[in-house]
């Protein structure tokens, strides 16, 4: 069964669909993928910034927040 991308730290609901546009449907995607990759593609549609989308993806698949408070 598919992880959902919204049960990973950093990904919301807004990123989640963003991901889904551009062919990432579920986190074993977006760890098959990689962060950069898919940074690039969200960057390429116009979706978001491709440096803070990268840090956000990789420290989704770290399990780390890319923002600490």
């Amino acid at each position: 069964m598919a992880t959902e991308l919204e049960s990973l730290v950093n990904i919301g609901p807004k990123l989640a669909a963003d991901l889904r546009q551009v062919g990432v449907p579920d986190a074993e995607t977006l760890r098959l993928i990689g962060a950069q990759e898919v940074a690039e593609r969200l960057a390429d549609a116009g979706l978001r910034d491709c440096v803070h989308a990268r840090r956000a993806l990789e420290g989704a698949l770290a399990g780390v927040r890319w923002i600490k408070r």
